[in-house]
């Protein structure tokens, strides 16, 4: 029995070796994993300034109407910057366009930290937003082009995992930052006898700017792993989109509807919960960190309920599900309840995106697959927009109860349609007639 045991014990030690061996000989190469240096700065940098901006402008009299409009101008620099960026990246290679495009977007960020005067904060929010798409356009590209067909599921679920990770991490520093600085800048600044009102207001806009501007440090910090990748990468070449597919004609008003309701709340979390609700920022950062988790273990969840009810059902259900945290977030009174709905909906919200983008792309032929992909994205993203200019009014005049009613509203208006999609896109007189001609 001792025997047996030991020799099965080194049997198990022995293919565990072979195993590790066989993972780390095929592993990602150097220029994969300077890349995924560069993806962590700029998730971390860039989550730790998004999650305080809209706070740090509500001290300068800007209402929830003005950062409507402003993050809506930065969703349409994407749009705009999207096509640009692509032909870029073909041209120049994805390391030049990333780098440009990436110290330009550092810049714009830090005059929108330092700068509040609002016709600049709206040039340079679409500024921003033409910069920073880039990222986006290029990261499926590089990340391909940096490993072999067998190693890219482990690189792109690193990639996507890590980087709602650093969110989380993000917006946990961000929440807590500003009061340690403040708290260091009171001991410094006590010795010069400031009147304590002043001293209170100056302390905490000063604090949070340098947390913005932390940020972008951090994000800045992208350029050295980015400088030492090969200059070899390339993108593919640019499609523009199609709309002649019969099945993409219903699919993009359904995945309008869904963006209004995922672009209007998203962006005014942190309003809501800090302002409307009274909580403090550092409890709003552990409830944000929280929501991360939720997103990123709901993602996980996804397959298991598409497996169980199929892709369409599993959709609406989701939409469901998220339109019905909403109804109970807007009556929501304590900060416990909202924090729990909250929840709930981050994880109904992002549970059904694998589900979305696996229907389109099974319905969808092969060969249409990329100017299917673009229209999604230019109709998504018009979507955000006007979403995101029309909260911010609505919540400026209405306040978040009924806002968050009409978009709960909006998401059982997206699963009926998502639902009533077409089953398949092959007409069924088809094997008909290759069957007679037999």
């Amino acid at each position: 029995m001792t025997s047996f045991s030991a020799l099965d014990h080194a049997s198990f030690s022995g293919r565990v070796s072979v195993r590790v061996r066989g993972w780390i000989e095929n592993a990602p190469g150097r220029a994969f994993w300077l890349f995924f240096s560069a993806s962590l700065c700029f998730s971390f940098g860039f989550s730790i300034f998004f999650f305080l901006f809209n706070l740090y402008l509500l001290n300068f009299g800007y209402t929830e109407r003005s950062l409507g409009i402003i993050g809506g101008l930065a969703a349409a620099g994407g749009i705009v910057g999207t096509i640009p960026a692509g032909v870029l990246a073909q041209r120049f290679g994805l390391r030049r366009t990333l780098m440009c495009s990436m110290v330009c977007c550092v810049i714009f960020t830090v005059l929108r930290s330092c700068v509040v005067w609002q016709p600049a904060q709206l040039c340079m929010a679409f500024l921003a937003g033409m910069t920073i798409c880039s990222w986006g356009v290029c990261l499926s590209p590089a990340v391909a082009a940096l490993t072999t067909e067998g190693q890219r599921p482990f690189a792109f679920s690193l990639v996507f995992s890590s980087g709602i990770g650093m969110a989380g991490l993000g917006g946990l520093l961000s929440s807590h930052l500003p009061g340690w600085i403040s708290k260091v800048y009171a001991a410094m600044m006590m010795s010069h006898d400031r009147g304590a009102s002043v001293f209170a207001v100056v302390t905490s806009i000063q604090a949070e700017r340098i947390t913005l501007l932390a940020g972008c440090g951090i994000a800045a910090l992208m350029l050295v792993p980015l400088s030492r990748m090969p200059r070899y990468v390339t993108a593919p070449s640019v499609t523009l989109p199609r709309w002649s597919n019969p099945f993409l004609r219903r699919f993009l008003p359904a995945m309008a509807a869904w963006c209004l309701v995922t672009g209007a709340f998203p962006q005014f979390a942190t309003v809501f919960f800090v302002h409307h609700l009274g909580l403090s920022l550092e409890r709003m950062g552990s409830i944000f960190s929280i929501s991360q988790l939720v997103q990123f273990a709901a993602i996980l969840c996804g397959p298991l309920l598409f497996r169980r009810f199929g892709i369409p059902s599993g959709i609406m259900l989701t939409q469901f599900a998220t339109a019905a945290s909403l109804g109970l977030l807007a009556l929501s009174h304590s900060a416990t309840q909202a924090a729990w709905m909250y929840w709930i909906y981050m994880s109904a919200q992002y549970m059904n995106e694998p589900g979305i983008y696996s229907l389109l792309m099974d319905r969808i032929p092969s060969s249409e697959h990329n100017g299917a992909s673009a229209s999604t994205f230019f109709v998504s993203s018009g979507a955000q927009v006007a979403a995101s200019a029309a909260a911010g009014a609505a919540l400026a005049r209405f306040g978040y109860s009924p806002v968050l009613a009409v978009i709960a509203a909006l998401a059982v208006i997206a699963a009926i349609l998502f639902r009533r999609l077409p089953v398949s896109v092959i007409p069924p007189a088809v094997p008909a007639i290759v069957a007679s001609t037999n």
